[in-house]
């Protein structure tokens, strides 16, 4: 289903830029000293308290708050097979909390998720490192080198990755916004899949208003789409983002006939629709 809200939202000129501001409280150094992977023991331990957290707690809330629905789940397990070594998930970025929706749709698997670095320094940043939040840093060359291995070895560890490749968070918004390129040759590189997932949205009845006035969530999970190995690398990375923007757009319920299709990938040139 598309739906297009009426709520007061001015969104940035640029597609990829952040609309909310953070309340700063802690101040970590992402330098190539930083782990910006968490991994061993203790990691385990957390991650299996938060499987019991999610299942019990978080998911039936974001049900109540968001009236999220889940579509498409019979495309992972049809697919199962083609994920024994991995794969990588992508996803619209428009609410607070629709990362937590994403694990629920992909439910027992926790991916990694590179994220914005400023909201590990905010209130949420412990929530989100637990997660599997992965700060990107973007003002220090040797930090981003060090940020890359561990991205890479991630793949090469047959994990699965979780990116948001709009680059920003946008409350709601109903169109799909142009993809960073990064996620395609990340996919092309190690031959991963990408499962593609879009977040479309419903409008409240008079009842479900009494909970909030943001639109209802639908995620919808896609069918994989996978690197094509009789092209060049570039030209695989081209066609891997032009399929999965398209794919994206479909499962957001846009289509070619409507006049909000948008073809545009360039971030800087990208026409908003709202």
């Amino acid at each position: 289903m598309y739906y297009r809200h009426n709520l007061a939202y001015e969104y940035p000129a640029r597609s990829d830029e952040h609309m909310i501001t953070v309340k700063h409280l802690r101040d970590t150094h992402f330098d190539e000293n930083y782990q910006y992977r968490e991994r061993g023991l203790w990691l385990k331990i957390k991650r299996a308290v938060l499987q019991v957290a999610l299942t019990l707690i978080i998911f039936p809330l974001l049900r109540i708050t968001h009236g999220l629905r889940i579509k498409g789940r019979k495309n992972l397990r049809k697919h199962k097979k083609d994920f024994k070594n991995g794969a990588i998930t992508i996803c619209n970025h428009v609410f607070m909390w629709d990362y937590i929706g994403v694990m629920k749709a992909l439910r027992p698997r926790l991916p990694y998720f590179p994220a914005w670095k400023t909201n590990f320094e905010g209130p949420n940043g412990p929530l989100i490192r637990f997660v599997g939040g992965m700060p990107i840093p973007t003002d220090n060359v040797r930090a981003m080198v060090k940020f890359n291995k561990e991205l890479r070895e991630t793949a090469e560890e047959d994990k699965w990755i979780h990116f948001f490749p709009e680059g920003s968070m946008w409350f709601y918004y109903p169109d799909i916004r142009p993809f960073k390129n990064a996620v395609f040759k990340l996919a092309v590189r190690y031959d991963k899949p990408i499962i593609p997932l879009a977040y479309s949205f419903k409008p409240r009845n008079r009842f479900q208003r009494l909970f909030g006035k943001a639109p209802l969530a639908r995620l919808t999970i896609g069918e994989p789409i996978f690197p094509d190995k009789s092209l060049s690398t570039a030209e695989a990375v081209d066609k891997l983002h032009r399929e999965a923007y398209h794919i994206v757009q479909g499962l957001a319920g846009i289509t070619p006939d409507m006049p909000n299709y948008n073809t545009n990938q360039n971030i800087n040139e990208y026409q908003k629709t709202m």
